[in-house]
Parts: C-alpha cells; structure tokens; sequence
C-alpha cells in the first residue's frame, strides 16, 4: 500500500519527460561515437575519407557545442519561449540535424547538423530537466525524481551505442559498405517520434512550461508572481572572506577539471582511432564496434561501478572522520585516470607491429569510469554552494567553460598524436595525471578550509 501511494505521487507527466530523455540520448550516443569513424572511413566503405586531424577537429564539435549550448536555450527559454515548446521545438531540429547526417557526402553536411543538433540540445536538455523540477515540492521527492530521471538517461545512452554499433556492423552494412548514413536515419527518426511523444501530452505535464520561467508558478503551472532579483546584495558591496575564498576554489578546481576532461574525452577521438588501427576487436568470436567499447561499456560500468562506490562512501561517512573530503576524491580521480592509460601504455609496449587485444581497452574503461566516479561529486552543485550569489551565473558559466575548452582542445589533439605517436601520448598522460593527482591532494588541506561551512 505505501510503495503503490509513493509510486502515486509520481505526475504522468513526470514518466513523459524521462522518455523524453530516453529517446534523446539513444539518438545521441547512438551518433556520436560513430561519427569520427563515419568521417575517416574510406568513402569504397561508406564514409567521408577524411584524414584524421580534420576529423578531429570536426567531431570535437558535436561534443564542445552540445554541451554549452544549453546555457544559451535555458535563457531563451525563461524570457521568452517557455520550456514545453523549447522542448518540442528542441526535437525538432535535433531530428532535422540527423537526417543531414543521413544525407552527407560531404563535411559540410556533417557541420549542418552539428550546428542543427547542438541548438536542438540548448533548447531540449535544460528546459526539460527544469520541467521536472517544477513538478515538485518536496526536495525529497524531487531528488528521487533525478534520481530515476537519470536512469532513463544511462537506459537511452547504453541501448542507443549498443544498437547502433551493431547496426553499422551488421544489420545495414552492404558488402564492403558500412551503414553509418541509416544510424543516421534511426536517430533522427527515434529523437523526432521523442518529441511527438512529448508534445501529445502536454495535458500531463501539470501546466509547466506553457509560461517562460520569469513567470513564477505553482506546481500545477499557475501564475503566482514574477521572478525578481533579492534586494539584499548589491553588486557594489565588496566581496566577503568567505565568498573570496569559494570563488578561488571554484577556479582553482575549474583548471583541473579541463585536465581532467581532456583525458577523459580521449576515448572518444584518440583511443577511438587507436583502436581502429591497432586493436584486434574480437571478443569470444563477435566483432566490437569501437563504439561498444567506449560508450556502451562506461554506461555498462557506471551504472554497476556507481552502486559499489556508493556503497564504499556510505561505510566512509560512519568512520569518525567521515566521509573522503571532495577534494581528495578529485585527487584520486586522477590517479585512476592515470591507471587507465597505463594499462594502454603496457599494452602498446607490448604490441609490436602487430595488434593489442580489446580487452585491454576494455581495462582502460573500467579504470577511467572509476575516476569518473570519483570526480563525479562535482558540478553545480558544487559552485552553487561556493559561490557568491551575485557571481553565480557567472562561475556556472565558468565551470561549463572548462568542459568546453577541454573538448575543444581535445578537438585539436590529434595533431599532437601524429607528431608524437601513441606511446609518448600514453607515457605523457599516465605521468602528467599522477603529478595532478599529487598536486590535490597537497592542495586538499588548503581546499578544505576554503570551502569550510
């Protein structure tokens, strides 16, 4: 009887936008993953025949803008559209994005659907998550509805990898000709029906978004006043010790995660290509799509990963001293980021001129999920507690900078590899992520009594 009235106090409309999310995500990692293999492969086997660098380059892209541009479709919203037909209208472009995919023979289309995809994200990804939110009035509640929400997003990014993987192997290969353009097709298709879905129950969706978030409104998406700035801080009183010492940190910590970022995202370009060129993709007689190895298995491992380490933080809180500090874990993200690559930096010493096998790679992203775990406190949650309340846009904006320039770079790193060559990359990764992790955990002391409530 109690878990059928706790199931109750979820909206329908609530199920509505974590299908939403589903949708949007399979269509996604269903993409993206592919598409620096879609751009390098020789155009005799169904890609564009690209060469690396500019690859790169192209497919950072997808990642840098799709990430920022929420920024941009969150205030586009709250003055003027309203979030319910952000979203849809998101949908939208997000499929019409796709469908250029499935038409490109060349890298311009490849760059329309970029720009296509990523407004179609700034106007989706924010505004729905902000329709959740306003469906809530307990913080219980509401955190248990992320909680689930993200669920939905894990299922979305795990079967959206998984399937297209095979389906460019398989399923839509002809002959020697990959199916990269029908991944494509699918995308556009599934994203697009995501959004019909979505915008057929508006009637469920509690009246939310109908207004842009200016507009203060209940839980059943009435009217109720107009957002307003507090009266209590002007801009012009001086900072306090307290908000100084939170804004150092939220920078200090906003450089290291560029690093963090920069070696994490390697899986999608670097290793993508290492892989291509120097793995043995064979696993217990199926073929691996690059794609299953990066994306599908850090879904795979997040979701079993983040319930043991769950677990560990809980029986840390119990201790007398409590839980790890935040930044020690950032100090040991590091370190297992650097576990990661050694485990490549072995088996490219091993390799000769022949092939690793991927089960090497698939070592490397059980060690980088780790990290990614333990980097994982972070966020906005992070700076919406440190900062000052006049400066918390602007440090927001400063933390999703740091990501964005990461994958920029990241975008131009493949220069680096062909000058240098993948074993002085994993040698300079392994090492220069040890000597982060090193430089935390000297700076956890000074960190911790920045960020001291």
């Amino acid at each position: 009887m109690g878990e059928t009235a706790k199931k109750a106090k979820y909206p329908a409309g609530y199920w509505v936008c974590c299908l939403a999310y589903t949708f949007e995500r399979f269509a996604f990692y269903g993409s993206k993953p592919l598409l620096i293999l879609f751009l390098t492969t020789a155009v005799a086997k169904g890609g564009l025949g690209i060469d690396d660098v500019t690859a790169a380059q192209v497919a950072a892209q997808l990642t840098a803008w799709t990430y920022i541009a929420p920024v941009v479709g969150g205030w586009i919203s709250d003055r003027w559209l309203g979030a319910r037909y952000a979203v849809s209208i998101g949908c939208l472009l997000m499929g019409i994005g796709y469908l250029f995919g499935w038409q490109a023979h060349s890298v311009t289309n490849i760059w329309i659907m970029i720009a296509v995809v990523s407004i179609g994200t700034g106007l989706f990804k924010g505004n729905l998550a902000a329709i959740i939110g306003r469906m809530f009035d307990d913080k219980e509640l509401l955190d248990s509805a992320f909680s689930i929400q993200y669920s939905f997003v894990n299922i979305g990014s795990f079967f959206g990898s998984a399937i297209c993987g095979v389906l460019y192997l398989n399923q839509f290969k002809q002959g020697e000709v990959l199916g990269f353009r029908p991944v494509f097709l699918v995308c556009a298709i599934l994203v697009i029906l995501g959004g019909v879905m979505f915008t057929a129950c508006y009637g469920l969706l509690k009246g939310q978004g109908i207004k842009p978030f200016k507009y203060l409104t209940d839980t059943e998406g009435n009217i109720v006043g107009m957002m307003h700035k507090e009266k209590g801080e002007k801009s012009t009183e001086p900072l306090t010790k307290k908000e100084k010492d939170g804004t150092i940190a939220i920078i200090l910590v906003s450089l290291f995660s560029v690093i963090f970022w920069l070696a994490y995202y390697q899986q999608d370009i670097a290793l993508t290509l290492y892989m291509r060129d120097y793995a043995n993709m064979n696993l217990f007689g199926f073929t691996l799509s690059e794609a299953h190895v990066t994306t599908t298995w850090n879904g795979l491992m997040c979701i079993f990963l983040s319930l043991i380490f769950a677990k560990i933080w809980a029986a840390l809180s119990k201790r007398p001293q409590g839980d790890m500090s935040m930044f020690r874990k950032i100090g040991m993200s590091f370190f297992f980021m650097a576990a990661a690559y050694a485990v490549l930096l072995i088996a490219e010493l091993g390799r000769g001129n022949g092939e690793i096998s991927v089960v090497w790679c698939l070592g490397f992203g059980v060690f980088l999920t780790i990290g990614e775990i333990f980097f994982s406190p972070l966020g906005n949650s992070f700076v919406s507690k440190h900062a000052p309340k006049k400066y918390l846009s602007l440090l927001m904006g400063v933390w999703t900078l740091a990501t964005f320039v990461a994958t920029q770079i990241n975008g131009q790193f493949m220069k680096v590899v062909e000058k240098m060559g993948y074993l002085q990359i994993f040698i300079s990764f392994t090492v220069g992520l040890i000597i982060c992790g090193i430089i935390m955990f000297a700076l956890t002391k000074k960190l911790d009594k920045l960020t001291q409530e």
